[in-house]
């Protein structure tokens, strides 16, 4: 009796059934334990055991689909042989899914029947990580139709032409060195002609820099112009500053520029880039200056406009912003120590800082650490570069409605406090109470009444600089894009309720997106839509009409399905300007323009203007045309940057041959803006080897 007590308390079988798997003890089957019948007469035992053997096989078979399962999901290229549907093969109630299934869909199914693809959605891959938070990757959770109609696009024409959606990825820290000397070598040796720097400068001034205000432009010019003296050592400093500003310009000034000789850098921002970070790699944080963080910005700025290492922009800004609170810049100084001048920078700097880290908040669905910051830095002022080193005060704020160069930081810090306790609430509940309907409505009134307060900046003053009215306009577009990205943020949970209390959160969704188009086709009308690729409000709002449209019935008389065929013109309208973008990136991003093509389809879909096939034939004959496009383009700026390099390289020859200059500290020129014996930012307290006898020197 106690043998078959035993028996039954254990597991007998070779290998753990699957439930022991599960459980991680293969020694001990307590599943079996309470399920198991005890012994019955001879007559039974033949037929049980059948019945045994029977379940041992279906889960030993369970076993292997399992095993393979996870066989594959370390190795991707494995697939399961035979992938049929678990359930159907061993008949558990709870089967485990394989990673791969060959379940292919046909051409004639519409897009509630495609639910299975070769390749699992990227959703399934990462529920809970950077698929399952970002503001943009949500929309495959909220449209469940639009990865199966780009998958159904890859398998059915993209693959057979051995095109993979994959986006070449520059290389990380090519130039990684451990001599300062080798690495000043490495920055002046990516330096473009100067003609080609000086074009690309001056385009970084004219137009980005009217937002996010990094640079004071005067003294940056007195630096630039002793930049190119001949036979004059440079500071590494000034030399990544430059590096970083055409990083910036050299995607956006092709399309724009009358200069053929600027598409040859079309694969240089990476280098660039690479070089400017591995640049402040090396440098200590010890004695940190403004100009460090200046290239911080820039370069991270870069990295926005050609799409490089985009899942790491949240982390990159939330790091920004902790050295900055390391180094006080979130504080304003209580002594007057510092000039003029460096609390309005510093001022500038902490601003850029806020406002690119709590736009990632928005954009990633993460929190920020301005959170939990408190901060009493005032707001940049609204004033021009009126004031320099030397200055003994600053010149008086102009008026909210006048514009000036630091009008889009004016405006964003006074709409901050809001848009900063709405991300809180939103990606940071455990700091804030529960963020109800009601507080919902609040919000979406108080930012409205923000959106009517901005000043137009078209009141026809006459301007000397021609390109003002189109940067007024830029400015403008852009404050109203962050407010428009919270308005559609704290409506997003409620679109897809049925309730009929929340109507009200579909016709401002509704409204918004369609307002964000309406701004970008105008911008692309005055040719400078593309500054916006700081942003990703054009794939956002088209996302989003698109989502609303797919939610009203066929046979609905909303607003919303009225209004169906203007949408759908309004999004074929914005769909060349995500275009622009995968042309004049050197490592093409295809999912932006794929997604917002998907969208674009699945919309005419509803409408019934398309039928599922002849939709997914035209998005994928339209991104096949793109794509043999930006092929054609790589090819050229490869051939003619190779050309330029060989030249480059027989002039840097000569001119080494000739002379060899000293890079100890003496051959510089005096500059605190750039000398790291002269800190601006403030001195380290962690520093115990400071020179006590220095201290009072001026």
């Amino acid at each position: 009796m106690a043998g078959t007590e035993n028996s039954i308390l254990s597991c007998d079988r070779k290998l753990p059934c699957q439930r022991c798997v599960r459980s991680g003890s293969p020694e001990q089957c307590s599943f079996e334990a309470k399920t198991r019948p005890l012994p019955v007469s001879n007559d039974e035992s033949a037929q049980q055991q059948a019945r045994r053997n029977s379940e041992q096989i279906r889960d030993l078979q369970a076993q292997v689909v399992q095993l393979k399962g996870l066989f594959s999901e370390a190795h991707p290229a494995y697939e399961v042989e035979n992938g049929a549907d678990v359930s159907q093969v061993t008949g558990c109630a709870e089967p485990c899914q394989p990673l791969f299934l060959n379940e292919i869909s046909k051409d004639d199914q519409g897009p509630k029947d495609v639910t299975k693809s070769e390749l699992s959605d990227p959703r399934e891959r990462s529920p809970h990580g950077y698929y399952g938070q970002h503001a943009l990757l949500q929309f495959f959770q909220e449209i469940p139709q639009l990865f199966p109609f780009i998958k159904d696009n890859s398998d059915e024409y993209l693959k057979p032409l051995g095109i993979h959606l994959k986006k070449e990825k520059p290389v990380r820290n090519e130039y990684k060195t451990n001599s300062h000397i080798q690495n000043k070598s490495i920055l002046e040796g990516l330096l473009p002609c100067k003609d080609d720097a000086d074009f690309l400068v001056s385009f970084y001034f004219n137009h980005f820099e009217q937002l996010h205000r990094v640079i004071h432009v005067p003294t940056f010019k007195r630096k630039y112009a002793n930049f190119w003296l001949p036979n004059r050592p440079r500071y590494p400093a000034m030399t990544a500053l430059v590096l970083s500003m055409l990083s910036i310009s050299a995607c956006e000034s092709v399309s724009l520029s009358e200069k053929p000789t600027l598409s040859t850098y079309g694969n240089m921002p990476a280098q660039w880039i690479s070089a400017c970070d591995e640049w402040l790699r090396q440098q200590s944080s010890k004695n940190r200056k403004l100009v460090h963080y200046q290239i911080s910005c820039l370069t991270y700025l870069a990295k926005r406009m050609n799409m490089i290492r985009k899942k790491s922009w949240w982390k990159e800004t939330g790091s920004l912003v902790q050295n900055a609170i390391i180094d006080g810049l979130h504080r304003d100084p209580s002594t007057t120590l510092d000039t003029p001048y460096m609390r309005e920078m510093k001022r500038r700097i902490w601003a850029v800082l806020r406002e690119l880290d709590l736009q990632n908040a928005f954009e990633f669905g993460l929190p920020t650490l301005l959170h939990n910051v408190d901060s009493n830095v005032s707001a940049p002022s609204n004033i021009d570069d009126e004031f320099d080193e030397a200055s003994n005060e600053l010149p008086l704020s102009k008026p909210s409605n006048h514009y000036t160069s630091a009008s889009y930081q004016f405006h964003s810090a006074r709409s901050l406090k809001l848009r900063l306790e709405i991300s809180r609430r939103l990606f940071s509940p455990g700091l804030s109470l529960a963020l109800t309907y009601e507080h919902v409505l609040q919000y979406t009134y108080a930012l409205t009444q923000e959106i009517h307060s901005l000043p137009p900046w078209d009141s026809g003053e006459e301007v000397e600089d021609t390109n003002s009215p189109r940067l007024r306009i830029l400015t403008y577009a852009f404050l109203q894009f962050q407010l428009q990205q919270c308005i559609l943020a704290i409506h997003r949970p409620y679109l897809q309720r049925d309730d009929t209390k929340y109507w009200l959160s579909e016709n401002v969704s509704y409204q918004i997106s369609r307002d964000i188009l309406l701004m970008n086709s105008k911008l692309a009308g005055l040719g400078i839509q593309k500054l916006t690729f700081l942003r990703e409000d054009l794939l956002l709002a088209s996302l989003s009409i698109t989502r609303l449209t797919l939610l009203q019935p066929k046979d609905s008389s909303s607003i919303i399905m009225a209004s169906s065929t203007s949408t759908i013109d309004l999004l074929e309208q914005c769909l060349p300007l995500m275009e622009e973008r995968y042309l004049h990136c050197f490592y093409g991003e295809p999912w932006c323009f794929l997604t917002m093509c998907a969208a674009t389809m699945l919309a005419k879909i509803h409408v019934g203007r398309e039928t599922w096939q002849t939709a997914k034939a035209s998005c994928a004959q339209r991104f096949l045309d793109l794509h043999y496009r930006c092929i054609g383009r790589q090819q050229t700026a490869l051939l003619s940057q190779q050309h330029q390099d060989s030249e480059i390289s027989q002039i840097d020859a000569l001119a080494a041959s000739q002379q060899e200059y000293a890079l100890d500290a003496t051959s510089f020129p005096a500059s605190e803006w750039m000398d790291s014996k002269f800190p601006d930012i403030g001195m380290n307290c962690f520093d115990l080897d400071m020179e006590f006898d220095n201290t009072w020197e001026t």
